[in-house]
């Protein structure tokens, strides 16, 4: 059995793509790894519903540096679509508040609508959502039954196809931005169809690059113990970065705060201005975020002194 001080060093400054399953919200997976593994940072890079099902990342140590990053990648769902209800929260656990004829709905009419859907556009959040207004959860306040106006946000959606429509539910696979609700959309696609609709079933399949083949359970956590590298470093977490190798001087320069000016590799330019990077250490440890300016200049983001080994 490892000791517990192996265990902590193993997982500390790891990103851990766990699979929740229905029934546990997010701070529950948290919760149980924090039984596992006593770190003193354990956050999360986005929630999901607990009636949801599918990808959330853990995120240890220096890795919680990381959570606004990750939330930023896009996501790709399975969404069920119930034709015929609309329910108070948008989705199953709610109450029926509105019925509707459905039959006369098939497959081609709902593949119409879709274009509608993409794109950007404006979405006004639901209030069943852990967005807060005057420090309390908006789900707190539609529980009460209070209804507060919310402020549409703009969202993006690259992709929606109907995977299948056994009547009366309808399964889209979307892909969107950070921000979406599929609650909302969902009853979107049926005031499209003229018919009341609500989610019934969700599951995130990818944040970004990672997938949910690649998760550990949410109840074989200790799984993770028996890995010799479980998750994935820092470096790794942001691949979708691009990467920059900086000098051993220029990394011990970089944590007594000097900024490093790039230079282009003889094999290619550096990022354009404007764009983020990850500043990679010479043994391949991410030494800090930067956003790439002119002439080699960069501006530092996060810098990150202590984190984890390999990439």
């Amino acid at each position: 059995m490892m000791d517990a001080r192996s265990a902590r060093a193993k997982l500390n400054d790891r990103v851990i793509p766990v699979r929740k399953s229905v029934g546990n919200s997010t701070y529950d997976c948290v919760r149980s790894f924090k039984r596992l593994v006593k770190l003193d940072k354990i956050g999360h890079a986005g929630s999901l519903d607990p009636e949801a099902r599918g990808l959330i990342l853990i995120l240890t140590g220096e890795a919680t540096k990381l959570s606004n990053y990750l939330m930023d990648l896009p996501k790709r769902y399975v969404a069920d679509v119930k034709l015929g209800e609309a329910t108070d929260s948008q989705d199953g656990s709610g109450a029926v508040t509105r019925s509707g004829a459905w039959e006369h709905v098939n497959a081609d009419m709902i593949r119409a609508v879709i274009p509608r859907f993409l794109g950007k556009r404006l979405q006004t959040p639901p209030m069943y959502s852990a967005l807060k207004h005057k420090g309390q959860p908006l789900y707190l306040l539609a529980r009460r039954g209070e209804r507060i106006d919310r402020t549409p946000r703009e969202i993006e959606t690259y992709e929606i196809s109907l995977v299948s429509f056994e009547p009366p539910v309808a399964r889209f696979e979307v892909f969107c931005s950070r921000g979406l609700y599929l609650r909302v959309l969902a009853e979107e696609i049926g005031d499209s169809l003229g018919v009341p609709a609500h989610l019934c079933g969700l599951t995130r399949m990818r944040i970004g690059h990672f997938t949910l083949e690649e998760a550990v359970s949410d109840d074989a956590f200790g799984s993770l113990l028996e890995m010799e590298s479980p998750g994935l470093s820092l470096s790794a977490a942001l691949r979708h970065l691009p990467a920059v190798s900086l000098s051993a001087e220029q990394s011990r320069n970089l944590d007594r705060g000097i900024v490093p000016r790039l230079s282009a590799a003889p094999t290619g330019a550096l990022p354009p201005a404007g764009s983020l990077l990850r500043l990679e250490r010479p043994d391949g440890r991410l030494g800090a975020i930067a956003e790439m300016g002119l002439a080699g200049l960069v501006e530092l983001r996060r810098v990150f002194r202590e984190a984890g080994a390999g990439a």
